[in-house]
């Protein structure tokens, strides 16, 4: 959603991004696991179920068990569901706020400026807002990029153009790995593209609720197995080459080289 603040700042200035981490609007997730919408009735039921109690319990087993979802789910009540899906966009929220402050330092150059973490309220003013933590959506407020996304391109902009956005786009895909934040959803869908004066290209990567941080590898070989496993290079580089049809010429970095001749000798 697109918001614009009443008193602008300095700070704070244009148009902001609210990012919110909704269960109620997760469709893909919704459809994979085949949940239903979440009408008057299951929300009704959900509400019982947090003010019962019963929801900080399952939110506890699911802390505890991580597996729990996987062997359980299908068996769930609507309830049941609506927490564990309430949890996981928390958790989802909380990897995506790691991440942009682990990459404070790209922050209005190649990702959008964070402003601030906020929360919205799913309580009306006269309800007990005492399990709020369990029912209120957070979010984030981020500057908004004005621009295309990279899958657009070729409607966009014109095609002398498309190397230099696209070697530009390898660029972030490397300074933010470069940071330790290996990403599982790298897509070029994730990059917005802004067009500045005098025919000027600006990359911002989005969308980090999928990444990981360094810290959580055991070491060097399992931090180099998961470079080299979700290639986040090529997951731009090589789709858009094909979609392009000869209009960019995707060029391997270095050190995704060096990834792909050492595990293809060790396979």
């Amino acid at each position: 959603m697109v918001v614009r603040p009443i008193y602008p700042t300095s700070v704070c200035e244009g148009d902001m991004a609210l990012k919110l981490f909704d269960g109620h609007f997760a469709t893909e997730f919704r459809e994979k696991d085949e949940m239903s919408p979440r009408g008057s009735d299951i929300e009704h039921d959900y509400h019982q179920f947090i003010l019962n109690g019963d929801a900080a319990k399952l939110v506890a087993e699911l802390s505890a068990d991580r597996d729990l979802p996987d062997r359980d789910f299908d068996t769930w009540n609507s309830s049941q569901k609506e927490t564990y899906l309430h949890s996981y966009m928390h958790g989802l929220y909380e990897r995506e706020t790691q991440a942009y402050n682990t990459l404070a330092d790209l922050q209005g150059n190649y990702i959008p400026r964070l402003f601030s973490c906020v929360t919205m309220s799913s309580f009306s003013p006269t309800q007990n807002s005492v399990f709020s933590e369990d029912i209120n959506i957070p979010g984030m407020a981020l500057r908004y990029v004005e621009g295309f996304p990279l899958t657009d391109i070729a409607s966009c902009v014109s095609k002398d153009s498309w190397q230099r956005i696209y070697d530009n786009t390898i660029r972030v895909v490397n300074l933010v790995s470069n940071r330790g934040i290996p990403n599982e959803n790298v897509k070029a869908s994730n990059f917005i593209v802004e067009t500045c004066p005098g025919n000027q290209f600006h990359v911002f990567k989005i969308d980090f609720a999928l990444c990981k941080c360094r810290e959580e590898y055991r070491d060097e070989t399992e931090w180099e197995a998961c470079k080299a496993t979700q290639d986040e290079e090529g997951a731009v580089g090589y789709v858009m080459q094909r979609r392009l049809q000869g209009g960019f010429v995707y060029r391997r970095s270095a050190r995704y080289n060096n990834l792909d001749e050492k595990y293809k000798m060790e396979g």
